[in-house]
């Protein structure tokens, strides 16, 4: 069995997609993909069942649910080009696809959802799965029968419901002809078993020839990063490890850090720097940029609202001199409104690796700092990603907005504090800082609210990121190491109600205001 653990560029950064949200819009979009590879054939309907409390019935609409929902069940990917063209798609296919908001049986997480498709034969498949957070889902039944994945390996279903079969010589066939990284069994809702393999990849012909006469299904991977036998140890879980290594080893931070990404990739070290300078990297700046540097128009609503024409306009008459802040407002600002075609890298939240992009940029250009500097903040804001998802799980459904915003903070002011050399322990003290002042925080977006109060929450990552990378750098003491900084994060953020964590129910939407806003947008949304 390989264990798995937070690695950067399945759970950190990305996954790479179309604008909306990664939990709510490239998440179900993984499931329904995950569910369409079940189906093995062309999709001829589409069911698609939330719980009526859980967080996607709030939000629906606003975060382009619908959207991921559709694409993924038609098997696309969250970046596929035409992804904001699915509906007038599927209408003129003739194939029909529902939304249901229901009592969910299946799970009790906030973000479960069950997919329901048929095909063109007849033959339906279903797929109940969990949005766990930054686009990462959990699998919780294949065709009503339990299992546990991350969309992380091909695995390969074969079904018994009469428990007809023999346990082990399924296990022979299979071990036979092809790697098995890990197997189990799972029980059936409504009887029967399913045998499950995760493969070293997809079937090969002498396996797949062994199993023509069973029942059998195959679930591709969704993660950039699949999951194979060269997978090590994690190399650590907090900072005070990491930085540890790096002394013993004479090695510094970001070095550390792509030995971490080195050990849970299995990748080769050229591999993982080429992904991130030459993948990542430009999808972040293109994203926090195009609407400076390309003709591309982003999507408007009547309840969303371009903030940064407003910041632009406002630099000229305003009296305060706000220098790089100003400028990394400006940026992370303009990665805000949608752009079809102009891909988001979520981290783990929002656009430009959580807007964390913006914010290295700005510092990068008023300080004449090189790519690689940038290079090296982005592999620390990685590796503090990782802790924090190690340690938590940095989402608006789980533990409030401290998972998006505050741990965006942190890794944005310790990548900046590595990007102007400063020591271990103040890259530290940096991610520590922003993760204090963020604790506690709900998740409450108010649908068709123009993007209140996640905005205002973003300033925070653009502004005092940069200030508690400067206050670190002075030498102050945050007291109290991240880590424990984010294992207090996580036991406030789950003491907070339901409403408190994305369903559009608490905090922000409970006003008066919010309620008449989120109103009319239902009605609008409906009607489109």
């Amino acid at each position: 069995m390989v264990e798995l653990y937070p690695e950067f560029y399945n759970d950190v950064f990305g996954p790479l997609m179309q604008p909306g949200s990664s939990s709510h819009m490239a998440a179900p979009c993984r499931a329904g993909f995950l569910c369409n590879s079940l189906l093995g054939e062309d999709v001829a309907g589409i069911l698609v069942e939330m719980d009526q409390e859980g967080s996607f019935t709030g939000t629906f609409g606003q975060m382009n649910e619908d959207l991921g929902m559709l694409n993924g069940a038609m098997g696309r990917m969250p970046d596929d080009a035409g992804f904001f063209s699915i509906k007038p798609y599927l209408r003129e296919q003739g194939i029909p696809f529902r939304f249901d908001f229901c009592s969910m049986k299946e799970s009790p997480h906030i973000n479960a959802l069950k997919f329901t498709l048929t095909g063109v034969s007849g033959k339906t498949a279903t797929l109940v799965a969990n949005s766990t957070g930054g686009g990462m889902i959990e699998t919780v039944y294949v065709n009503g029968y339990a299992f546990s994945g991350k969309g992380d390996t091909y695995v390969l279903c074969v079904f018994d419901p009469e428990q007809s079969l023999n346990e082990r010589e399924v296990q022979d066939l299979v071990a036979r002809r092809q790697t098995v990284m890990e197997q189990g069994s799972g029980q059936g809702r409504q009887g029967g078993v399913m045998h499950w393999f995760k493969l070293d990849g997809p079937p090969n012909g002498e396996l797949s020839a062994a199993l023509t006469e069973l029942s059998w299904a195959v679930m591709k991977p969704v993660l950039p990063v699949p999951t194979t036998t060269a997978k090590r140890p994690q190399l650590f879980d907090t900072m005070a490890a990491w930085r540890q290594l790096a002394s013993e080893q004479g090695k510094s931070l970001p070095d550390v850090a792509i030995d971490y990404e080195v050990a849970a990739s299995g990748w080769s070290r050229e591999q993982v720097v080429s992904y991130m300078r030459d993948v990542l990297k430009p999808a972040m700046h293109r994203r926090t940029h195009a609407l400076y540097e390309e003709p591309v128009t982003p999507l408007c609503t009547p309840f969303t609202e371009l903030h940064y024409q407003k910041w632009d306009s406002s630099m000229s008459t305003l009296p305060l001199d706000l220098g790089v802040i100003s400028k990394s407002i400006r940026y992370v600002m303009a990665g805000q409104p949608p752009v079809p075609g102009v891909l988001n890298v979520p981290g783990p939240m929002g656009t430009g690796g959580g807007f964390l992009y913006g914010a290295v940029s700005a510092v990068q250009e008023e300080l004449g700092l090189s790519e690689d500097d940038v290079l090296r903040g982005l592999f620390v804001g990685a590796g503090v990603g990782a802790i924090c998802y190690t340690r938590t799980s940095p989402t608006g459904e789980v533990i409030g907005c401290t998972g998006e915003c505050g741990c965006c903070a942190a890794m944005t002011a310790a990548a900046i504090t590595e990007m102007l050399h400063g020591t271990p322990e103040q890259v530290e003290a940096a991610a520590s800082f922003a993760l204090q002042s963020a604790v506690g925080w709900p998740c409450d977006p108010i649908p068709g609210g123009k993007d209140m109060p996640c905005m205002a929450r973003v300033l925070f990552i653009a502004s005092m990121s940069i200030v508690f990378s400067q206050w670190a750098l002075a030498g102050q003491d945050p007291v109290l190491p991240f880590h424990e900084v984010v294992d207090v994060a996580d036991k406030i953020g789950r003491g907070l109600s339901g409403d408190l964590l994305c369903t559009a129910r608490g905090g922000h939407c409970d006003t008066p205001t919010a309620r008449c806003v989120t109103a009319r947008f239902r009605a609008w949304h409906h009607q489109q």
